[in-house]
């Protein structure tokens, strides 16, 4: 049997952390018609509340869930560094890794629909806000707004095929193409920090020859507890500025090219 390996990248998400899990745990039965077994990992990047207490006890109750604790505060891109360098550490060719945000705004629900696009020939498969059939519930409209422009900036600058949402943390990749990435890139494969580290990963798994793409879903922003940790206007400026250096900086690299950034 293949392996889902579930990563949650998390930071003071008490009040979430335990319905994600569960939910996680409700799609238990389907992987495995399906053919994977699931293993959930809560990454807590240090946090100050009881993210960590909660995590640690639906591990000790289920043996699918573990617990990764950072020592010190590395934001989301710590988080995905970390959840990529155990994939590679524990997978093998054949498994899967979903990331999703660890706030309960993204439903595990869709992961086998995006599993089935993946056994269909995509390295990478995006929960997509920007698919017939998606929606989004609970956004302020001024976030809607910032994250229709980055839409259309991000596919004028990047470009890349069967993409239309760069940002959404919620994806499945294949075991293959994040080893390739890090045979390319190694410690260079996710430098940003925050959250424009998703739109990193994306474009830099482009330039190594993945192929995308993407199952509607619905957002469901109204089941967050708690205030929101995203700086609007300092995420998009970084973003903007982080998408112009890639498109001016990164090579291209392709399925018989063995080159350094």
């Amino acid at each position: 049997m293949k392996n889902l390996f579930v990563y949650l990248p998390c930071y003071n998400e008490e009040e979430n952390i335990g319905a994600l899990i569960e939910k996680w745990l409700g799609q238990e039965e389907n992987l495995k018609e399906l053919g994977y077994k699931l293993i959930v990992t809560v990454i807590d990047d240090k946090s100050t509340d009881g993210t960590g207490v909660t995590a640690e006890r639906y591990a000790k109750e289920y043996p699918c869930v573990f617990l990764f604790t950072h020592k010190k505060n590395r934001n989301l891109g710590g988080g995905l560094r970390s959840a990529f360098a155990l994939f590679l550490r524990n997978g093998k060719e054949g498994d899967l890794c979903a990331l999703m945000d660890g706030d309960n705004t993204h439903d595990p629900k869709y992961c086998c629909d995006m599993i089935k696009k993946a056994e269909a020939g995509a390295d990478c498969v995006i929960a997509s806000r920007y698919r017939p059939g998606a929606e989004v519930i609970g956004v302020p409209k001024n976030r809607l707004f910032l994250s229709d422009c980055a839409k259309l900036v991000y596919k004028i600058i990047l470009g890349v095929k069967n993409v239309n949402d760069y940002t959404c943390g919620y994806r499945i990749y294949k075991y293959g193409i994040i080893k390739k990435a890090d045979e390319v890139y190694g410690e260079g494969f996710i430098k940003t920090k925050n959250f424009s580290c998703m739109m990193e990963a994306l474009y830099k798994l482009d330039r190594v020859g993945a192929v995308f793409d993407e199952v509607p879903f619905v957002l469901r922003y109204d089941m967050k507890k708690g205030a929101s940790k995203i700086k609007i206007i300092r995420t998009a400026s970084d973003s903007l500025y982080l998408a112009v250096k890639l498109r001016l900086t990164l090579k291209k690299y392709r399925e018989n090219e063995n080159g350094k950034e």
